[in-house]
């Protein structure tokens, strides 16, 4: 009985609760999702309906025995199978940039989870901490190397991170812009420019 009511507890959640998370959240649970959890669900209730079921008298032969431990696999590794190829994908899907500036499509670019700038370095107190907080960049740029403008800091700190490392900071950054095609590196140029 219950094991009857933790499993109806649980599908319980998993129909009802979804649809009040916020957009915020970014938690999302479609149909999809909800009936894979359901499936899952009732599996694992049938699993410990089994071990509290009562025992089987022994076996006659040890044929039967063998026989009954390969088909109890066999299921148990199919079911398993089978949930797993059912189950929906869980991906971060970033919609397509249709920002009519370069500091906005530069925006998107450090957002963007390929690239990862947010892992790492915060920007109107939203991102990471392992790097140097964003939000004023274009202010400080200029005063952070003698002979250097803010924007060839700026370059340089995207292109070479090690050339110059902020004190209290360890040289973790990798050279990820070399990676990033010329426009999207101008964009992210572009945004970087604008945080005063």
């Amino acid at each position: 009985m219950r094991i009857l009511l933790g499993v109806i507890t649980v599908m319980a959640i998993i129909w009802l609760v979804p649809p009040f998370l916020s957009e915020e959240s970014g938690l999302r649970f479609g149909v999809p999702y909800r009936v894979f959890f359901s499936f899952f669900t009732l599996f694992a209730g049938f699993l410990f309906y089994l071990l509290n079921a009562q025992a089987l008298p022994p076996f006659k032969s040890s044929g039967r025995a063998l026989g009954s431990a390969v088909l109890v696999f066999v299921a148990s590794a199919g079911v398993i199978a089978l949930l797993a190829n059912l189950a929906p994908q869980f991906t971060y899907e970033v919609g397509a940039s249709t920002a009519a500036t370069p500091q906005e499509r530069g925006k998107a670019v450090f957002y963007d989870s390929s690239v990862g700038c947010f892992l790492c370095h915060q920007v109107d107190g939203s991102g990471g901490t392992r790097g140097p907080d964003l939000t004023h960049v274009a202010a400080r740029a200029g005063d952070r190397r003698p002979g250097l403008s803010a924007e060839d800091y700026l370059k340089e700190s995207l292109l070479n991170p090690g050339a110059f490392v902020v004190a209290t900071y360890d040289n973790i950054m990798p050279p990820i812009a070399q990676q990033l095609p010329k426009e999207k590196f101008d964009d992210l140029l572009s945004f970087l420019r604008t945080r005063e």
